[in-house]
């Protein structure tokens, strides 16, 4: 599918008018680990950075951030990648406010693909606040970025939606179409933005908003997966862990060593 391409402010209320609304003015007691993905550039001058800090204080605002609802990091990257603030760091929303503030322009270049591959590895690993597979928290990542990448993103970021991690991918300015598709999740046109401006980039808080407060169907449903459960917005998937395939039912799960000796036997019988 089409990601959105918001070109007028009024763009912005179309997407809007065309959202099943779920949010109230804060969303109340949602377990979600959300990982902001800052680029950080030389490309983005000091002004668009500081909209970019506007853009997250203002999502900040409606999340309920506490260790037993959503939990928030946020790594920003150039050159190289900075962790901020981890999923485990902060137990209030005026402590993740100030994070943020005080965050400095790191001005070098374009490493989206090792930033992914850091949060696929690191910010969302249980030692650094991320909740177990099996508790069924929504795993969130929201990338901001201005440039086209000087490192590959498209088998990095299939990886990181492959364990489940749901990624909003926006862009800004002269990005990339395709590959601002080979980050985001599917359907494209309601995890991929792009934007002409950074100054376009703070409407798009309630379009977020809306999306982040989708009902969490592994809470809600009896999913009878056999082993994990992944949310996504207004449904789910199930997961096998390692060295297990999904069956055919798209729920139960099976060794991948006895699938291959099954084969070998069909093969020589």
């Amino acid at each position: 599918t089409k990601p959105t391409v918001v070109t007028e402010m009024d763009d912005v209320s179309r997407i809007l008018i065309h959202e099943k609304f779920c949010y109230e003015e804060k969303i109340e007691n949602k377990r979600a680990d959300l990982v902001f993905i800052i680029d950080s550039s030389r490309s983005v001058n000091a002004h668009d950075y500081s909209k970019v800090k506007e853009f997250i204080l203002d999502i900040l605002q409606f999340l309920d951030i506490g260790p037993d609802v959503t939990r928030v990091g946020l790594l920003q990257y150039g050159s190289t990648v900075k962790n901020e603030f981890s999923l485990k760091t902060f137990k209030r929303k005026s402590e993740v406010e100030r994070a943020v503030r005080r965050m400095r322009h790191l001005s070098t270049g374009t490493m989206t693909g090792l930033a992914i591959q850091y949060a696929l590895n690191i910010a969302f690993s249980e030692a650094e606040g991320a909740r177990p597979l099996r508790e069924n928290v929504p795993r969130v990542m929201m990338i901001v970025t201005d440039g086209r990448p000087q490192d590959s993103v498209a088998e990095v970021a299939a990886k990181a939606r492959d364990t489940g991690i749901l990624i909003f991918a926006i862009g800004v300015g002269q990005v990339d179409l395709n590959t601002l598709k080979a980050i985001g999740s599917e359907p494209h046109k309601d995890h991929v933005f792009l934007v002409a401006n950074f100054s376009q980039i703070e409407p798009l808080t309630s379009v977020f908003q809306n999306k982040l407060c989708m009902v969490h169907m592994c809470s809600v449903l009896e999913h009878n997966c056999a082993h994990f459960c992944i949310n996504t917005p207004g449904s789910y998937n199930c997961r096998c862990k390692q060295g297990y395939i999904l069956n055919a039912d798209q729920k139960t799960c099976r060794s991948k060593a006895a699938w291959r000796m099954c084969q070998y036997c069909l093969l020589f019988s």
